[in-house]
């Protein structure tokens, strides 16, 4: 089978989904080696259609020819029409501008019938020319999951091998526009991430192929709204990675060198004098870069008893510690913050003005310390969701 070839980097504006794990990561890594101006998305199987709803809804608004990629993930039969269907309606539209007339203007009698007519002559041969068409994007999906066989077997734009992963399949649509010494040094990239993929016990890069793995699935201690920050963080993870194993370096040596990796993608992201200080930990230089990227529509506010408050969803609990202590405690941005978690668990921290042992308990039921509560919210309520619960609590 030959992989299709992507368009020229030049051609298109590329917009990327793929998985979140390596070799997700790895495919997008091949389409930004290879210098496409690409958008990037990232989703797990139960977050494909919303997804698709940006990607669609962004590639609405571009003024260029583009060409929707996916890789590492299988569509079902539904999924993959749905995605046709959402393809060839962007290529339907009313151009912009609107259709043209060739009508005079209403009150021509204030020109000069010289120049009435020139205009109305003008006007009639501007009505002959063509409607600008929207373009219908491009479509191309990559993937090695033999369960997308019947998407496979009834969609051309579906490529489905099962003998190389989502990498080495990017790697090939996009090899004819490295030079040969990129070209040589991807193609390994792209074959040592398939061992660790496709599971390949046998192959001696097994044990690193693996690491690796493991390296960019591990918590980065970076706020879950930072998608663009996450995904640069992988994409840094897995060169850096690369280069030190290039340079002969063992699997312990690698394994020192994490450290390092972390520590470089923070130099020039945070201030100099916080990220060299030896007496900040590696994890705390993480929480800094996350407090100042997180953006103020990433934390939904609201007054509780006029208290600021900050509502943080589904953070990791070190991350949410270690943030709030950052925008709370530091800059003073909120007085309360409040850790939602997925299961209803809430946890609660303030500054030294506020307790929020009793406010747990007043509108929670729950209890605690002055500056560190807990509860709960019901699973009845969980049901309606909990930014609901607290608006309406609030």
């Amino acid at each position: 089978m030959t992989t299709p070839i992507l368009p020229k980097p030049s051609d298109i504006l590329l917009f990327h989904l793929s998985h979140i794990d390596l070799d997700g990561y790895g495919a997008q890594y091949m389409t930004r080696a290879a210098g496409y101006r690409a958008r990037y998305y990232n989703a797990d199987y139960r977050d494909i259609p919303y997804a698709l709803d940006q990607i669609f809804d962004d590639m609405s608004k571009a003024k260029e020819p583009c060409m929707l990629l996916i890789t590492d993930l299988n569509l079902t039969p539904e999924q993959s029409d749905m995605v046709a269907q959402r393809i060839q309606s962007q290529g339907k539209g009313t151009p912009s501008g609107g259709k043209k007339t060739g009508k005079a203007p209403a009150k021509s009698s204030l020109l000069s019938p010289e120049m009435a007519a020139m205009l109305k002559g003008a006007l009639a041969a501007s009505s002959d020319e063509p409607e600008e068409e929207a373009v219908k994007p491009l479509l191309q999906l990559l993937d090695h999951h033999a369960t997308g066989e019947d998407s496979a077997k009834k969609h051309a734009w579906y490529y489905l091998d099962t003998e190389r992963c989502a990498t080495r399949l990017t790697f090939e649509a996009v090899a004819p526009y490295l030079d040969d010494d990129k070209r040589a040094l991807y193609a390994s990239r792209a074959e040592f991430i398939d061992v660790g993929d496709r599971w390949l016990k046998d192959d001696p890069r097994f044990n690193r192929a693996i690491y690796l793995i493991g390296l960019i699935m591990e918590d980065d201690q970076l706020a879950p709204p930072l998608v663009e920050l996450k995904r640069e963080y992988r994409f840094h993870m897995t060169e850096s990675f690369f280069q030190l194993m290039e340079q002969g370096a063992t699997l312990e040596e690698l394994e020192r060198g994490v450290y390092d990796y972390r520590k470089g993608f923070l130099r020039e992201r945070i201030a100099s004098d916080f990220c060299e200080n030896p007496e900040n930990t590696l994890k705390e230089k993480f929480h800094r870069l996350a407090a100042d990227a997180v953006l103020p529509e990433d934390v939904p506010m609201l007054r509780i008893d006029s208290y600021r408050t900050g509502i943080f969803f589904n953070w990791p609990h070190d991350v949410f510690r270690g943030v709030v202590m950052v925008l709370m405690e530091q800059r003073g941005q909120m007085d309360i913050a409040i850790r939602v978690g997925g299961n209803g668990r809430m946890s609660l921290r303030a500054n030294e003005n506020v307790d929020v042992g009793i406010i747990s308990g007043m509108y929670f039921e729950g209890g605690g310390h002055p500056g560190a509560a807990w509860t709960h919210v019901a699973a009845r309520q969980r049901e309606r969701g909990c930014r609901h619960y607290l608006r309406h609590v609030f």
